[in-house]
């Protein structure tokens, strides 16, 4: 997946925050549809394991993971859809963060000893919004950085395993 640079990323973010009521609903009813299992995880299996460390930080998280999907959707085009691209660059990426699966005998390894980061700039910026929150949970900053570093990997997975679908069509 093609790192955003600097202006690309300004653009993404400025459309991400832009966006009004009535377009940011279509945008993650788009989402939903596509991807309801990716859909599912992010609003709801990741923020419930934070919420009852701090529930304004799994409010934000939501908030950030919206900013995620329209940021993704402007860089890069529309979130491929599930049937398309189907389920393995989940499964995939999931193995990918399973100690157990790669036969590692430290099983608290951290995502990114496991793969290097991809979109870097985003992730750096969605860490200063949850570092600016006021929390009072240290668990919870850390949760939900693991779990924003975690969404965008997942997001590049997802464009590069559509990437991957058309590459394959093609010859």
């Amino acid at each position: 997946m093609q790192e955003l640079t600097g202006q690309q990323l300004f653009k993404a973010l400025h459309f991400a925050k832009s966006q009004d009521e009535q377009t940011g609903r279509a945008i993650l009813e788009h989402f939903q549809i596509s991807q309801p299992a990716f859909a599912q995880t992010l609003f709801s299996v990741f923020p419930s394991s934070m919420i009852d460390l701090d529930q304004a930080m799994a409010y934000l998280f939501m908030d950030l993971c919206f900013d995620v999907i329209a940021v993704y959707e402007h860089a890069f085009g529309k979130v491929p859809d599930q049937q398309i691209v189907g389920n393995a660059w989940f499964e995939d990426k999931a193995r990918q963060y399973d100690p157990e699966r790669k036969g590692q005998a430290n099983a608290k390894a951290s995502a990114d000893e496991l793969e290097p980061e991809h979109q870097q700039g985003l992730v750096n910026f969605l860490h200063a919004a949850i570092d600016q929150q006021p929390c009072d949970s240290v668990a919870a900053v850390r949760l939900a950085k693991t779990m924003i570093f975690t969404t965008v990997q997942l997001f590049d997975a997802l464009y590069d395993a559509c990437l991957d679908s058309q590459n394959q069509s093609i010859h």
